[in-house]
């Protein structure tokens, strides 16, 4: 009973502004530290990687996640006979394209989109149109030249992995554990691995991770990240003093007054070019400050099936269609065969239909922008206080889950508490994918006459 009582008190001095007692002027940042591994397809190939823990505060661990960045393109090879006259890229066929290319993925390789696609220039420099380039290529060029590429289809990984605290040499396990087994399935469809208890890191500390590579052709980069907060001020208190701060009772914590549920939405309009950065920013309401407790995200899609310029009716022949007969957001995008479609897209011998129903061409093929395979990485800074919320930018799959949203929304450690007037800053890095992207900070806002009732400092 005295023990719920002193939290009691400490959580008031918290809500007040006050630390708790021997923690000096702590302040509680929801915070994670990732880790990055690249990953060859060389199975017992040895990745590590170490996070160096901040000298300005102490790192509490409450949980551990990871997420695969896959790099999906592909080299198709020389896939054209040598020689013969140059032609416009709109004018190859799919008859010229490796069937199994179509059945996984074919797309145009970012880098070459000026090379099919004409250009103009824009208030952002040159800008790919979606008009089709009327320059002519060769078959010899496109052969050397990786102008287009097969589109692997997204794997689930397998990989050992191990972690040392090297400032106690402590290891957490007895010896190299599944990732599957350890932290669930690559594909983030699973709730985040929570520790059975806070993992405290002093400042200066480092964590070595070591990765052993246990999956075939596969070729991208691992994100280990752990999730919990720091404690900003506590770089000269006592591992006990740290641990009363942290199993302090937080719902206790909560300011006092009338609040709302409120979301704070950014949106990001993702355009497939990897490596493309966005900014964007939420702006804090003058009210009474905002507390984060989670956060979301989704990706906004256009449909799924690939439409041809076709005849009304009769029939097509598949082998005879060129790309200009596409539409060009599917050859930027990629698109494939719908698995279940193949044994129409296909003839007894082998080859594309000659033959097939004009009514069934809009429904064969389907783009490879799915709002569940999109990737990106984000970094979350508050200009509030002009801290990161991350050591560095983290995978999406890695810090937030799955992106077809099959999983629990990703909880805070600790409510970010955002002064009124402040502005929070989101950054996207693109990977892959195209559309509108949504980020969601969930929380509640303090209305008037709330705020005085106190705010964590």
């Amino acid at each position: 009973m005295a023990n719920h009582h002193q939290r009691s008190s400490d959580a008031a001095n918290f809500r007040r502004g006050n630390a708790a007692p021997g923690i000096g002027e702590a302040r509680v940042i929801p915070f994670d530290y990732a880790a990055q591994f690249p990953i060859t397809g060389s199975p017992g190939a040895v990745q590590q990687d170490v996070i160096n823990i901040s000298p300005e505060a102490t790192f509490v661990a409450l949980g551990i996640s990871y997420g695969f960045e896959q790099e999906r393109g592909r080299s198709i090879g020389a896939f054209l006979p040598s020689g013969g006259a140059p032609f416009l890229p709109g004018d190859l066929t799919l008859g010229q394209i490796p069937l199994d290319v179509l059945a996984e993925g074919f797309r145009v390789h970012s880098m070459y989109l000026p090379i099919v696609f004409e250009t103009k220039s824009g208030v952002e420099g040159v800008v790919v149109t979606e008009n089709f380039s009327k320059n002519q290529i060769t078959a010899d060029f496109l052969n050397q030249t990786p102008v287009f590429e097969r589109v692997q289809a997204r794997v689930d990984i397998e990989f050992l992995f191990s972690m040392v605290d090297t400032a106690t040499g402590r290891e957490f396990q007895d010896q190299p554990t599944n990732n599957i087994a350890s932290l669930g399935s690559s594909d983030g469809r699973r709730p985040f691995r929570m520790f059975p208890r806070p993992v405290h890191f002093l400042p200066r500390s480092t964590i070595r991770l070591q990765v052993v590579e246990r999956s075939d052709d596969v070729v991208g980069t691992i994100f280990i990240v752990l999730f919990g907060y720091k404690l900003v001020g506590t770089s000269a208190c006592q591992e006990a003093e740290q641990a009363h701060f942290a199993n302090m009772d937080m719902s206790q914590a909560m300011p006092a007054g009338r609040v709302i549920p409120f979301d704070y939405v950014t949106r990001f309009q993702l355009q497939g070019r990897e490596m493309n950065r966005i900014d964007d920013e939420i702006a804090v309401n003058t009210e009474g400050g905002y507390y984060a407790t989670s956060i979301g995200y989704g990706l906004q899609v256009e449909g799924g099936d690939v439409p041809f310029v076709a005849p009304a009716s009769g029939t097509v022949d598949l082998a005879a269609v060129t790309l200009k007969n596409l539409p060009a957001s599917a050859l930027r995008d990629g698109f494939r065969i719908k698995p279940g479609f193949m044994r129409l897209a296909v003839d007894a011998t082998g080859n594309l239909n000659p033959l097939l129903p004009v009514s069934l061409v809009h429904h064969l093929f389907e783009t490879l922008n799915r709002a569940e395979d999109v990737s990106f990485r984000y970094s979350i800074f508050d200009s509030g206080t002009g801290r990161e919320l991350q050591n560095e930018p983290i995978q999406n799959i890695a810090g937030l889950g799955i992106a077809n949203g099959d999983r629990p929304f990703k909880k805070l450690a600790r409510p970010l508490h955002l002064e009124p007037r402040s502005t929070l800053r989101v950054s996207i890095e693109e990977r892959f994918g195209r559309g509108e992207l949504f980020i969601v900070l969930q929380g509640y806002k303090l209305l008037m006459g709330a705020a005085s009732a106190g705010r964590p400092s």
